[in-house]
């Protein structure tokens, strides 16, 4: 099997709890895909009872918002993001920036 070396955005903090991919306010997530029908969610977000139990190690994957000044190509190209709850509860990536 080939390994894959990408350069993707790690997430460096998670503060939505309950989602199964977090763990003490680490994303467990291989990847999350930011923007869901043309809002700035979190698409990965999985409210299921059982926490993901391995290493941290959430990064993004892909981003949908065009108009987000850290996306080029549909790539994220902040150092890193934060993704959190957001007063009306949806889960949001909270590094987004319109351009």
């Amino acid at each position: 099997m080939a390994t894959v070396n990408l350069d993707l955005t790690p997430i460096h903090q998670c503060s939505v709890d309950g989602c199964t991919f977090n763990a003490a306010t680490a994303c467990h997530a291989p990847t999350i895909t930011v923007g869901d029908h043309g809002a700035n969610h979190c698409g990965t977000f999985l409210g299921l009872p059982t926490k993901h139990g391995s290493t941290p190690a959430g990064h993004v994957g892909a981003c949908q918002l065009a108009d987000c000044t850290h996306n080029s190509d549909l790539s994220c190209t902040a150092p890193t993001i934060e993704v959190g709850t957001t007063a009306s509860g949806s889960t949001e990536c909270l590094t987004y920036a319109a351009a």
